[in-house]
């Protein structure tokens, strides 16, 4: 399944009627591009599970050992109490471990096992699918049957981020407006994870906060922003230096390549929407308003693209993917190269 239906089943799960409970899965399996989605849902899933943390066993990668996590998924208490076991992998353990992690919560459904699965250094983002879905499909055939799940996370949308720090902004009890969270998220370049946690920062303040709190207490990640790396290609300049630091930053190909598909997808937005009725209207184009300097600078370079050149752009995104996802090296810096030529 996916985070969608995911979110359906939490909320039938905590909000079920007494007398006709919607059970909580008792084995979940959580994988895909959003590290933070998949730590975020199994830290939820596990408060739903239980509210006593001495419940909660947790092994970390290398301290994964299957025997003790079999031993205590087949342990029944005497006194009603539980045992969640929850594994934080990037390594795929074998299947005949999974179906006997399964079979032990069949004998004893008061226990529970969620696995976060990552994507570890050394796998490409090929072998790591090719690793989550031999799992998901030991969840997908369990003798557990519906009480197992297997949910695949996607990068989220931007909508979906700002829903998120917006929850979040909620638990904190902090006092900002939706248009200053785009402002931070925009600042960590769309990182989620980094972004929710900054708005712990402002815990300090009981009033309202500001623009002004927001670049006095928040830095932007990394010495080379997505900002300036698309600064570059749209002024013609020489990309490779930027390309070779974001690297060395750590922004994965495919991490690029979303940000990349993302931006100019907005532009082509704009540039639609300025075809259609003249001037843009971010609100309607968007979903939500961004400071006026971002709006500028999207439709400028929006028409500096013709229609043709978006359509040639997108397949090369796809081009760049494919290849990227087949293990070719440095495919990116080909395309972006090729990106150049079709802004005017």
């Amino acid at each position: 399944m996916y985070k969608k239906e995911l979110d359906h089943l939490l909320a039938k799960c905590s909000l079920s009627n007494p007398s006709k409970p919607t059970p909580l899965p008792r084995a979940v399996l959580l994988y895909g591009e959003s590290d933070f989605l998949i730590g975020y849902y199994a830290r939820k899933i596990a408060e739903l599970t239980t509210s006593d943390p001495s419940n909660k066993t947790t092994f970390y990668y290398s301290d994964y050992d299957e025997s003790v996590v079999i031993e205590t998924l087949s342990q029944n208490s005497l006194f009603g109490d539980m045992n969640l076991v929850v594994l934080k992998l990037d390594k795929k353990p074998p299947k005949k471990d999974i179906d006997t992690m399964l079979e032990a919560l069949k004998r004893n459904q008061n226990n529970a096992l969620i696995i976060e699965f990552y994507r570890a250094d050394s796998r490409s983002s090929a072998e790591y699918a090719q690793d989550f879905r031999a799992l998901a499909a030991s969840f997908k055939t369990s003798i557990l049957g519906a009480l197992a799940i297997e949910v695949r996370f996607f990068m989220p949308s931007f909508q979906e981020s700002i829903a998120l720090l917006k929850e979040r902004v909620k638990t904190l009890e902090l006092q900002i407006d939706e248009r200053l969270l785009s402002v931070i998220l925009s600042m960590q370049n769309n990182d989620l994870g980094i972004a929710y946690n900054e708005l712990e920062k402002f815990t300090i303040t009981d009033t309202p906060i500001t623009l002004e709190d927001i670049q006095r207490l928040c830095y932007g990640l990394g010495s080379v922003s997505i900002d300036d790396f698309l600064g570059a290609i749209f002024d013609k300049k020489n990309i490779f230096e930027y390309y070779e630091k974001i690297q060395e930053e750590g922004l994965e190909e495919l991490g690029l390549l979303r940000e990349m598909e993302r931006y100019f997808y907005q532009l082509f937005l704009f540039f639609a929407y300025i075809k259609s009725y003249g001037t843009p209207n971010a609100k309607e184009i968007l979903g939500f308003s961004p400071p006026q300097d971002i709006t500028q600078k999207l439709a400028s370079r929006s028409i500096r693209i013709k229609e043709e050149g978006y359509m040639q752009i997108f397949r090369l995104f796809g081009e760049w993917r494919t290849k990227t996802m087949r293990g070719e090296k440095h495919m990116g810096l080909h395309a972006l190269i090729k990106l150049q030529a079709y802004i005017r």
